[in-house]
């Protein structure tokens, strides 16, 4: 028999992102855009602070 799992990765995904198309109904493609962009400039989450991290060095390359 197999093992019962405890967690559905598949099922966080689809509650994601029906939470995501809930948040952004009615929104452009460019507004969904740039309220992500948005997000990530001013957020404290850790993906946000990397991603500024990686722009910054991004943009510290180009010149």
């Amino acid at each position: 028999m197999g093992k019962t799992k405890a967690f559905d990765c598949v099922a966080m995904k689809d509650e994601i992102q029906r939470k995501l198309r809930e948040k952004h109904k009615g929104m452009t493609e460019e507004e969904i855009r740039d309220r992500f962009l948005r997000e990530l400039e001013t957020s404290n989450s850790p993906i946000a602070r990397w991603w500024r991290r990686v722009k910054d060095r991004q943009s510290a390359g180009a010149t």
